[in-house]
């Protein structure tokens, strides 16, 4: 995401190297909570697709992936999972609670 943050990343001190791959436009989050305002300001800007917990709710998940894989169309997918959705019950002493 530093591609939607700095105009040229390899200028950057130890970023010589960068070869960018994906673009901010290119990800999709599910799920979020507890994003603060520069966060929410940042994910606009960069416009980053994104669903909150509470449009998941809203929405039901099963409409939420309609709606990302309609906007992701026929691209690769990279997914990350964080294991604190997991109730610890299923996923114990990996979460935060």
């Amino acid at each position: 995401l530093l591609m939607g943050l700095v105009d040229n990343v390899q200028q950057l001190p130890g970023f010589a190297w960068y070869k960018p791959c994906i673009q901010p436009s290119d990800v999709v989050y599910i799920g979020l909570r507890d994003v603060d305002e520069d966060e929410k300001n940042t994910i606009k800007k960069l416009g980053i697709k994104a669903f909150s917990m509470h449009d998941v709710d809203k929405l039901g998940i099963g409409k939420v992936m309609e709606q990302t894989l309609e906007f992701i169309g026929d691209r690769d997918i990279h997914l990350s999972y964080d294991i604190d959705a997991i109730d610890p019950f299923f996923a114990p002493h990996t979460g935060t609670a």
